[in-house]
């Protein structure tokens, strides 16, 4: 770019230097309209006091002008108050006027007569005793006189509200004259003078509402109804009862609102504003509501993965099932649940579904396999929570294997019988062997296998309810046998140790002992009665284990001397005898038999020498 040349930087100069100077002009034009010092206008007050942003312009100039203290105000004079700027204004007669932030208003003369022409805003006023006031709002002219502080609202939409706040004032304009009565306000509008009626907010949602929310942004509806000329409402909600920080702001030209954004659970306030088309806003009563999530149920047990392994005492294989315990967490909110089992994690295969009261359920029962699990909630008033999270587990079920019966003690292991003969079957004899062992807990019975060789190649078998039982099929010869215990399924225990069974033939009925000496009727000399020595003597008899001898001194054996029962078939008298006649006898024994008859007696004489002389 080429350099400005001298011209082009003179014209360049000048335009700034006419620019600034139009720039004050239109901030500040009483240099091009002068006012002649203000001789030619009527002084109607002063600036008794001016706060923050306070300006005044008159109807004959464009700008504005900073309103300060003491500064002195005209006829057509406007004053202007900004945000948080508030000014006082003392007319001659004394009258103080108050002007609120966010007000304009135009002070002139009309017929000798001070006139406030309120554009918009708050201004209170103190009128002085003999004063009055002549006030316009649009087309609408009314005067106020008496002695009293009144306050005057003009919004937008033209009325003016007028609140008597001290004193005795009257309303007067073109049809009617009223006095102000301080306990109702009145609104002034083209059709004249109204009572003000206050818009009243009535909430119909119920104080302390529980809202649940399944979804974060589930709507909430409020409501409530209103009285008045209502241009709009807003709806506010907020954590605190002072409404510090607003969450929730809903502008609304209806008695209702719904309240969609998210919100974290938890305790809050609402109320409502109610703005007139006159500019009056009411507030309703603050009321609390709770915001509370409908969370799923939580599983706690099963855990997830968790196993139950488990043996029945069941021979069907359809029974071979469990059933277990699911136990879930839930908020308050939640006062009924609805359970599924499902063989797979999508639940397209549900075993079984149900509903509870309880946060716990004992399941159907399940046959071995995996599963899942989930639990859904609801309110009182029907609402549902979204499933739980899926919790798999598996059931494994086997069939109890019964313990094996410890093995049968046997009482005796070597049994010796011999068979009887046919006179000695009587009811009270034994006619078989007995075999006997100790008992076995837990068991149905017993199983007892006899068999000739102990390898028990072709074993008798018998089953047997008791520790003992007779070998009804006795046989001659040498046997052996074993005892199982038996358990209530059927399992055998192992085999006790073998025993032996020895059966004898029948036995030959024992004979009557020969007598073989002394001698019958045989005479015995002694030489001392003290040691005798004296044989006794029979031949033996088949089958006989043994004898018994019996010695007498009476021929019917009333008066036993010696008896004695031997093995052997002899028997010494070696004690002292008397002298005389001495009977005896014998008779064979067998054990487990009957004994034979007594052999027929016989008789010897014994005599004592003395004094070589034999004395009987």
């Amino acid at each position: 770019m080429s350099r400005l040349g001298k011209t082009e930087k003179t014209i360049f100069t000048v335009a700034v230097i006419a620019l600034l100077l139009f720039s004050y002009f239109l901030y500040d034009d009483s240099l091009l309209f002068p006012k002649n010092g203000n001789s030619q206008m009527d002084l109607i007050g002063s600036v008794a006091t001016s706060q923050n942003d306070v300006r005044r312009k008159n109807l004959d100039t464009f700008s504005w002008l900073p309103a300060n203290r003491e500064d002195r105000i005209f006829d057509n004079d406007s004053i202007y108050t900004g945000e948080r700027s508030e000014a006082q204004i003392r007319l001659q007669d004394g009258t103080i006027i108050r002007i609120a932030p966010n007000s304009l208003i135009t002070l002139n003369m009309k017929n000798g007569q001070m006139m406030l022409d309120l554009r918009y805003g708050n201004l209170v006023g103190d009128i002085n005793k003999g004063t009055a006031l002549k006030i316009k709002s649009g087309e609408k002219e009314f005067n106020l006189d008496g002695s009293g502080k009144i306050e005057f609202k003009k919004s937008h939409s033209g009325n003016v509200d007028l609140r008597l706040l001290s004193g005795n004032l009257n309303y007067q304009d073109k049809k009617e004259r009223k006095t102000l009565e301080k306990s109702q306000p009145v609104a002034v509008s083209q059709q004249g003078m109204k009572p003000l009626v206050k818009p009243v907010i009535e909430l119909q949602t119920a104080n302390n509402t529980v809202f649940v929310r399944e979804n974060p942004d589930d709507p909430m509806a409020f409501a409530w109804r209103a009285q008045g000329n209502i241009a709009r409402f807003e709806m506010e909600v907020s954590p605190t009862a002072a409404f510090e920080h607003v969450a929730v702001l809903k502008e609304t030209a209806e008695g209702k609102s719904d309240v969609v954004e998210p919100l974290e659970p938890g305790p809050y306030f609402w109320r409502v504003k109610a703005y007139e088309k006159n500019g009056t806003v009411a507030l309703s009563e603050v009321r609390q509501m709770t915001l509370a999530h409908l969370d799923a149920p939580v599983i706690t047990a099963p855990v997830s993965d968790a196993r139950f392994q488990m043996e029945v005492e069941t021979d069907d294989p359809s029974k071979l099932s469990i059933s277990t315990e699911v136990r879930w967490s839930a908020g308050p909110l939640l006062k009924a649940y609805h359970w599924q089992i499902s063989r797979d994690e999508q639940f397209t295969a549900i075993v079984k579904e149900g509903n509870s009261v309880l946060q716990n359920i004992l399941t159907p029962r399940l046959a071995t396999g995996t599963y899942w699990v989930r639990v859904s909630g609801a309110t009182v008033e029907k609402k549902n929570s979204t499933w739980s999270a899926a919790v798999p587990f598996t059931v494994q079920v086997t069939a109890k294997k019964e313990p094996i019966p410890e093995r049968p003690e046997l009482v005796a292991k070597d049994i010796k019988f011999r068979l009887p003969r046919p006179e000695e079957r009587r009811p009270a004899s034994e006619m078989a062997p007995k075999l006997e062992w100790k008992p076995v807990s837990q068991t149905r019975g017993y199983r007892v296998q006899v068999s000739k060789d102990m390898s028990f190649q072709a074993p008798q078998t018998y089953e047997v309810p008791s520790t003992a039982t007779l070998w009804s099929q006795v046989e001659k010869g040498q046997h052996y046998y074993r005892v199982y215990a038996v358990s209530p399924k059927g399992q055998l225990s192992p085999p006790s140790d073998i025993g032996q069974i020895t059966v004898d033939d029948m036995r030959p009925i024992l004979t009557v002992p020969q007598l073989m000496e002394p001698f019958n009727n045989m005479s015995i000399f002694l030489q001392t009665q003290q040691e005798p020595f004296i044989w006794l003597e029979w031949k033996k008899v088949a089958g006989a284990t043994g004898y018994t001898v019996e010695v007498s001194n009476t021929e019917d054996f009333s008066k036993i001397l010696y008896t004695s029962t031997m093995q052997n078939n002899r028997f010494l008298i070696k004690s002292k005898i008397p002298l005389g006649k001495i009977y005896w006898r014998v008779r064979a024994e067998a054990q487990g038999d009957t004994p034979s008859d007594w052999a027929k007696q016989r008789e010897f004489t014994v005599y004592h020498q003395k004094n070589e002389t034999f004395v009987k």
